[in-house]
């Protein structure tokens, strides 16, 4: 194997465990903390952007963001969290898609039933629309039986990557510490293209 080969190969190999690591430690976690009392239709954090959508009608249903909570009709919880109800549409819904428009995985949530203490189980479905024009769906049910506090769920290996949006479909929910990863093949492709561009420069060096 010729010198460059060779460490070329090992130069892709480092850049290839380099970006695996960053993508490891590169979680996003939208925790809603930032923005209390917070009442609206649009909200971002942490490169999530949450939307209401109206299919009919012209009734507004709003997002809020709960500060902590310790007394009754509300889940307990310590830090603020998102929650929404539909009530005055019952077309409306919240979709979340990331504002640079780029594909991404989730991994957990923090799902309650925002009327508490709740005693029935409430059913919360996101459905994931990805790249290749699919989708996936994730269904969680909060446990009832008088729950006032959230629960963590983690998403199925179909949400891991390849979603552009997803979408909350339910009544209502709460939600707090939602957790999303970048898109692998993000990664890949920077470090094809680093890789690229400086096997260029060599070869353009030797000319």
């Amino acid at each position: 194997m010729k010198p460059f080969v060779g460490n070329f190969c090992l130069v892709s190999i480092l850049l290839l465990y380099m970006f695996a690591r960053i993508q490891g430690q590169s979680q996003g976690i939208v925790t809603f903390d930032g923005y209390p009392n917070w009442v609206g239709t649009n909200y971002v954090e942490s490169g999530m952007a949450f939307q209401l959508v109206v299919l009919q009608g012209t009734s507004l249903d709003y997002m809020g963001i709960v500060p902590p909570r310790t007394y009754q009709g509300v889940p307990q919880n310590t830090t603020a969290f998102i929650w929404w109800f539909c009530q005055n549409n019952p077309y409306n819904y919240v979709i979340f898609s990331l504002t640079s428009g780029g594909t991404f995985g989730l991994v957990s949530v923090q799902l309650a039933d925002p009327i508490a203490p709740s005693y029935t189980n409430l059913p919360i479905s996101f459905i994931g629309y990805r790249i290749d024009g699919s989708s996936v769906t994730n269904t969680f049910v909060t446990p009832g039986g008088g729950a006032n506090y959230f629960v963590s769920y983690q998403f199925s290996p179909d949400f891991g990557s390849g979603l552009l949006s997803v979408k909350i479909d339910a009544p209502r929910w709460a939600m707090d510490n939602l957790v999303w990863v970048p898109e692998p093949a993000t990664w890949a492709l920077l470090v094809i293209g680093v890789g690229t561009l400086g096997y260029v420069r060599f070869r353009r060096s030797k000319r």
